[in-house]
């Protein structure tokens, strides 16, 4: 079987040659034009209209898909944004309460970045049914807890500020007698309350910022428990949750920086524990943010490591410094293209790396062009007929090159993935429009300036890479051989390539939103065997949605169910009664007007004094028979002379300020006592539970704009791991087929990644095969052209095995462009032989091209692995290892089989026909080069 000789003839060919002449005649037309469009794409991507930044991963993925529409259904049902979650955590629950009430106000004060704030489940909250959310036996005791404290609640509305309160307090010592009465047991009852408030109002002046109310439990109950039944908790109250929404998706990373900024301005106010943010809306923030440092990085490292390589292989910095400048011109070009490409005007997680993949790529253009240039004007020709040969000819094999690299990338975008759509035609694009500076600016450069004086090429250099060759061009069996034993042996290792599905994974190692889901999170609420993340589950009606979740709670990969159908169908007529004597209870109170001005420290000194006395001497008479009685009496003593030596202080601007500080404490203590009594007044007993009377938090998450009801469907097991997933969604599917939510996200989104790859690689080889046969129209040369990249695809999984690199979403990008870049190896290759039907190669430019730009190539891609993302890194370890081991197997496995088929004569005649014009050439290259003698032929004398 023949391989066709490359000749000037061809349509191709004609039209590179007349485009060359142009070049020669009109370098102007060629260079300002593109130097004034490179302005007007910059200013296009950066300002008018200017490319955007897509976070969101669901919209990586089309809307063909059922499950998909099913989550898109989900989303326009209940339209609210994901949640942003704060997790606080210590050992100190005070401390963590302290902290959800001040950053929670503070993200109150902000509606325009924070919707439906949840951290407690308070009365106010809750609205005028708040009681009839309370179980039936917590209700009841609620309704004791009313009526034993009333005596302390009826001197409490009689108080104006701290001072009054405890006036009180110390007037009820005062004339208490030695006898069993309400009055007392409402004061013994009342003194864990009364130690909490004195010891908050002590935090108060410890703590900048606006102090919180201890809250209506330190009227009740001031145990953990009444805190873990009002508060989101988990883990017994060492991590304490706020959730909240941004109003709109747009305003997502405007929320997620301002909540972070929030969270520190209230750690400095409460140090000593651990605050940080996640939700899926801060991972993608996060994800993105991480991607457009990691990429920046790297396509500034790749372009300067490109350039040093380019530089250091051609010794010399003309020609290589106006193929980088050529190149920015493309990159600017394919910027402006993602910007105004009808659907796209963005970037994702994917395409956001699309620079430095083609820094690596686009930049073999301009390598193969002056190596073929320059190794033309040392052989004596003027710069224009140099220019001429090297667009001819090696321009045929850069075009076929970057349209088979191009195609693997745009075979993409016939995939199922959209975000994989994307990602082949901003990159496929990219590369066939950094040929057009690369094919006409970098030409007119070219003849340009005063290296076309003619440089002798170093005679020893070229030597030694002829004598390198030789090794395995004399012994083609062996190097085939080899070869062949090493693929045996990668095959071996092949089985232990596995894809990573966990996509946390992929995130950052140490970033603080994956390490509270990792570290915190799920630890948690595995030691209470519930999730944070749910699947969803929409109900057309109460009676469908009742029956749904009577049958997903008893299934064993389900932890629990939430939602609001207990609530709205069970019966409340006892709830009723009892919030109507509730009602009655407390309808005679009337709180006193709350003091606005500054607490008056002297008196309330004197007053807590008397108190401290009162308790010390009630101390003493109890403590024989009632040691826990005494106990308490003595913390409250304790409390209020640390209460009273803080806020004595001798500078008087600080008594001044802890005035301030201490009536900002009172302020909130008296708002939410009296706003929770005046909402226990004014619940509404009139009829049961219905829609309408959910408050707005509840009711947007659970109830939709057309009346659906969801059921969050929480797994037992943590679903980021693919079994766990799968299990859950099986069983779920079973009761309910259409479930969406983030688990069931992640499993198919994952899912159709990688067939989405799979299918881009079947859809690349496919077109690379047509290529190169349109380009040689020899089934030969297809097969030759994809020998680098089968080995070095072997090659590549047996390393990813021995070494334990799994697959992953991010670096089975791997499949489709280790086939399109690899294969551009082999056209270059091949495109010489036909041209000159020589083995011998990397003496000649083109050898020396193709190891430069594979250089490159692996450069661009490598520079990723400088990312902290570790998606990003993991693609840029295999990428440049499989861009090597193709680039090994190229110049050497190809060029050994090339030769060892003309020595058994399977292009004998070819080869014998051409043999005159090889001896031709090698004189040429003798005059060209001086004295010096070139041995390039070492194998071509052999035969």
């Amino acid at each position: 079987m023949k391989i066709k000789r490359l000749t000037e003839n061809s349509l191709v060919a004609r039209m590179l040659s007349w485009l060359a002449h142009a070049v020669i005649r009109r370098p102007a037309w060629f260079l300002y034009p593109q130097l004034a469009l490179f302005i007007v794409s910059v200013l296009v991507t950066v300002k008018y209209p200017g490319i955007q930044f897509d976070t969101r991963r669901d919209d990586l993925v089309g809307a063909n898909k059922k499950y998909h529409q099913n989550f898109l259904r989900f989303k326009k049902e209940f339209p609210t944004q994901d949640d942003l979650v704060v997790v606080v955590e210590s050992e100190n629950t005070e401390k963590n309460r302290q902290f959800v009430e001040r950053l929670g106000a503070k993200m109150e004060a902000e509606p325009g970045l924070f919707h439906d704030v949840l951290y407690k489940g308070d009365l106010k909250m809750l609205g005028s049914k708040a009681l009839l959310f309370v179980p039936d036996p917590e209700l009841g005791e609620l309704q004791a807890t009313l009526r034993d404290y009333l005596p302390f609640i009826e001197q409490f509305t009689r108080a104006t500020n701290l001072d009054s309160l405890f006036g009180m307090v110390n007037t009820q010592f005062r004339t208490a007698k030695q006898e069993e009465n309400q009055q007392n047991q409402s004061l013994v009852k009342a003194l864990p309350a009364l130690e909490r408030i004195v010891t908050q109002a002590t935090e108060s002046l410890q703590r900048p910022g606006i102090p919180p109310s201890p809250g209506i439990t330190a009227l009740f109950n001031a145990g953990a428990d009444a805190q873990d039944q009002t508060y989101i908790t988990f883990g017994n109250g060492r991590l304490y949750l706020i959730t909240a929404q941004a109003p709109e998706e747009d305003l997502n990373d405007a929320a997620v920086e301002r909540l972070r900024e929030l969270i520190d301005e209230t750690r400095s106010e409460v140090p000593g524990l651990n605050a940080g943010l996640t939700g899926e809306p801060v991972l993608e923030h996060d994800e993105m943010q991480q991607s457009k440092s990691d990429t920046t990085v790297a396509s500034i490292v790749s372009l300067l490591v490109c350039a040093l390589i380019f530089i250091y292989g051609y010794q010399q910095t003309g020609r290589p410094i106006k193929a980088t400048l050529c190149l920015i011109v493309g990159l600017g070009y394919t910027l402006a293209f993602a910007t105004l490409c009808p659907g796209l005007g963005h970037l994702n997680i994917l395409t956001i790396t699309f620079v430095p993949i083609l820094i690596g790529l686009a930049i073999d253009y301009g390598v193969h062009l002056i190596s073929r240039y320059e190794e033309e004007l040392r052989h004596g020709r003027s710069p224009e007929d140099a220019l001429v040969k090297a667009m001819v000819f090696t321009g045929q094999g850069i075009l076929t090159g970057g349209l088979t690299t191009a195609g693997a990338f745009l075979a993409m975008f016939f995939t199922d993935f959209k975000g994989i759509q994307e990602m082949g035609l901003i990159c496929g694009g990219g590369l066939l429009i950094c040929l057009v500076p690369m094919m006409t600016m970098l030409p007119a450069l070219l003849l340009r300036g005063h290296q076309n004086v003619l440089d002798h090429e170093r005679g020893l250099v070229a030597e030694r890479r002829a004598r390198i060759e030789n090794i395995w061009l004399k012994r083609p069996r062996l190097v085939i051989g080899l070869a062949c034993a090493l693929c045996l042996l990668a095959v071996t290792q092949l089985h232990r390539v596995y894809f990573d599905y966990d996509l946390l994974h992929l995130q950052s190692a140490g970033l603080p939103a994956v390490e509270l889901i990792e570290d915190k999170l799920l630890s948690a609420t595995n030691a209470t065997t519930k999730s944070v993340l749910y699947g969803a589950v929409i109900a057309t009606n109460l009676e469908e949605a009742v029956d749904l979740e009577r049958q997903i709670t008893n299934l064993p990969a389900v932890a629990g169910v939430e939602s609001v159908t207990r609530f709205l169908t069970e019966e409340q007529t006892h709830k009723l009664a009892v919030v109507g004597d509730i009602k009655k209870l407390l309808a005679p109170i009337s709180f006193a007007e709350k003091d606005p001005n500054p607490v008056n420290i002297p008196e309330l000194s004197r007053t807590l004094y008397s108190l401290y006395g009162y308790l010390g001497a009630a101390h003493d008479e109890v403590q024989k028979d009632e040691p826990a009685l005494a106990a308490q009496l003595l913390d409250l003593r304790q409390a209020i002379g640390d209460l009273r030596k803080a806020m004595l202080e001798i500078n008087p601007g600080v008594v001044q300020t802890n005035s301030l500080k201490l009536a900002a404490f009172q302020r909130a203590l008296f708002d939410d006592v009296h706003e929770t009594f005046q909402a226990l007044q004014t619940q509404d007993n009139s009829a049961p539970l219905r829609v309408a009377d959910l408050p707005g938090p509840i009711r947007d998450r659970f109830v939709g704009v057309t009346g659906k009801y969801l059921l969050m469907v929480y797994p037992r097991r943590d679903v980021w791991q693919r079994d766990n997933q799968k299990e859950f969604i099986d069983q779920v599917q079973n009761v309910y087929p259409n479930v969406t939510g983030t688990p069931v996200q992640l499993y198919y989104y994952t899912e159709l990644l990688k067939a989405s790859y799979e299918q881009a690689a079947k859809y690349s080889l496919a077109a690379i095969v047509l290529l190169v046969f349109f380009h040689f129209r020899s089934p030969l040369c297809v097969g030759l052209a994809l020998v680098p990249v089968g080995v070095g695809f072997l090659w590549l999984g047996g390393l990813m095995g021995a070494l334990g690199v799994p697959l992953n979403p991010a670096n089975i990008m791997t499949l489709p462009l280790v086939i399109g870049i690899g294969v551009t190896n082999g056209i270059h290759i091949l495109n010489r032989f036909a041209e000159e039907q020589t083995a011998s190669l990397l003496a000649r430019s083109t050898g020396k091209a193709v190891l430069v730009s594979g250089l490159t190539a692996i450069a661009g891609f490598g520079s990723l692995i400088l990312g902290q993302h570790r998606g990003i890194r993991s693609l840029g370890y295999v990428m440049a290892a499989g861009l090597a081991t193709c680039m090994i197997a190229g110049l050497t496995i190809l060029p050994a089989i090339l030769n060892l088929m003309i020595r058994r004569g399977a292009l004998g005649r070819q080869t014998q026909a051409t043999h005159g014009e090889t001896q031709g050439r090698r004189a040429t290259l003798r005059r060209g080069s001086g004295a010096t003698d070139v041995r390039i032929s070492g194998v071509a004398a052999e035969q």
